[in-house]
């Protein structure tokens, strides 16, 4: 689908079209692309925001009105009895599903081509207005606060929402017992309370599913409770610390903007740099939401045609329709193509290789950026939230990472996703290799107040577990205090 979406763009806004590609494993997908058509992208939607900022405003709420028509669309996965659909409204909604999200990537993934290599479309040029209009004592400090989302995000929603549980909660002692013993505890003596927080765990079980899950059950939003409880952390201090915070950035907002004096597109670049912060990562928590539903949908077609989650994942659309309608498919072929596959366009249509014609691919057409990483000390990139922190380093790119992540630890990523969230908690700083100012790992670390760094480029080269650092948020510098050594 994000192949796909990428040649769908030319017929949207008339851009040329970037190749994009995929290479796929198990567990990871690594995005690819050609910086020669990412260039020609990144002119093109460039000249035509100088010539009107506000179709950044139309590229996001395209993302935004397809995003909520496919999770209402996709929602009746977890409601209807999917056992009842025939096959043929099966592969009607499967089809469906596909058709709309990759619809979403083909609006959403316009705005990072606003970026290419160290140019930054909006951060640069909120820069220079502000450089302009305000003193340098204030530039900093104005950024900041026009970066900022002013409204709450789906995970800032639920991270309130808990926090309201824990208020609540009838018995805080009981948070330090296992999560099961504590969910049958409040289920036999505090129903009302357990309905609650059931309530809550249905509502954003989709919160890290991310593409492939897994969705969050109860027990791990108890961990958030118990979470909260070893950090003594107060939930009515803390939510009207959040409360009053919106409030503070809104008035900073408007002080800053009295003072400015700003023409009206000046006063419209400012605006939308907080639109693109709140509605970007929205793209991907409307394709996390609808994934989840899917998995139902997926689940359900297993059953019939006598697959796993992970086959029915690795078909094509068409294998899908023929194993619901009874016929012969090659599972050999979907084995190999959940083991590793490139996909790829090749001028209007998209090749997907699997196995060895998918390795001689590779070998041939995918350059791997050779870095030089020895004897480095200091590495550079984007403050994205202020702050210093030191700790050890632990290379956390997926759930099955996080059980490494203790306390305190650095977080390093090549770039951050909603399903890590349990572990960024834990983290003294982020470090990452790629994004700026809009990228997931910048608008967390915002919403957690850790110092974060991003677009550093060869973080995950350099850095390795056990590895010491000093984080400056400040300055966007880590300094390399010490280097792990094997035992």
């Amino acid at each position: 689908m994000f192949v796909r979406a990428a040649a769908m763009q030319p017929d949207l806004i008339g851009m040329p079209q970037v190749y994009l590609a995929v290479r796929g494993y198990p567990k990871t997908i690594d995005y690819l692309y050609t910086p020669e058509s990412w260039e020609s992208g990144h002119k093109y939607l460039s000249k035509l925001t100088d010539d009107n900022i506000f179709f950044v405003g139309r590229i996001l709420d395209e993302t935004v009105r397809n995003g909520e028509t496919m999770n209402n669309y996709t929602e009746r996965f977890i409601k209807d009895d999917l056992s009842l659909y025939s096959s043929a409204e099966i592969f009607k909604s499967y089809k469906k599903h596909f058709e709309y999200n990759c619809l979403e990537y083909a609006w959403g993934i316009m705005i990072p081509y606003l970026d290419f290599q160290s140019a930054h479309y909006i951060e640069d040029r909120l820069k220079l207005i502000l450089n302009s209009k305000l003193k340098d004592s204030k530039t900093a400090m104005a950024f900041a606060i026009f970066t900022q989302p002013i409204e709450d995000s789906f995970s800032l929603e639920q991270e309130k929402s808990i926090l309201g549980l824990y208020r609540d909660f009838p018995d805080k002692k009981l948070l330090s017992r296992d999560p099961s013993e504590i969910l049958a505890v409040l289920e036999s003596n505090h129903f009302g309370f357990y309905k609650r927080f059931q309530e809550h765990a249905g509502k954003y079980a989709w919160i890290y599913y991310v593409y492939s899950g897994p969705a969050a059950a109860a027990k791990d939003f108890v961990e958030t409770l118990k979470f909260y409880a070893k950090r003594k952390i107060n939930p009515v201090e803390k939510l009207n610390e959040l409360n009053d915070e919106r409030e503070n950035i809104l008035n900073e907002r408007e002080e800053l903007f009295s003072q400015m004096n700003l023409g009206k597109e000046e006063e419209a670049l400012v605006k939308m740099a907080a639109k693109i912060v709140f509605l970007k990562p929205r793209r991907k928590d409307y394709q996390s939401r609808s994934y989840y539903h899917l998995e139902f949908l997926q689940k359900e077609i297993g059953r019939r045609v006598h697959m796993s989650l992970t086959q029915v994942r690795s078909c094509l659309l068409e294998e899908v329709e023929a194993a619901l309608l009874g016929k012969k498919i090659n599972i050999d072929k979907i084995n190999s193509r959940a083991k590793f596959h490139v996909i790829f366009p090749d001028k209007k249509k998209i090749q997907v290789h699997i196995g060895k014609q998918a390795e001689d691919y590779a070998e041939e057409n995918i350059k791997e950026e050779d870095v030089k990483v020895e004897d480095l000390r200091e590495l550079i990139g984007q403050p994205a939230y202020v702050g210093r922190a030191k700790g050890v380093v632990r290379r956390i790119d997926m759930p099955d990472d996080m059980r490494k992540m203790n306390e305190g630890d650095v977080l390093v990523s090549t770039a951050t996703t909603p399903s890590i969230v349990p572990a960024i908690r834990k983290a003294a700083a982020i470090i990452t290799d790629e994004g700026g100012l809009t990228c997931h790992a910048a608008i967390v670390s915002r919403e957690f107040k850790i110092p974060c760094v991003t677009g550093v480029k060869i973080a995950t080269k350099v850095l390795q577990d056990g590895d010491l650092v000093e984080v400056n948020a400040d300055e966007g510098i880590i300094k390399i205090i010490k280097k792990y050594e094997k035992q």
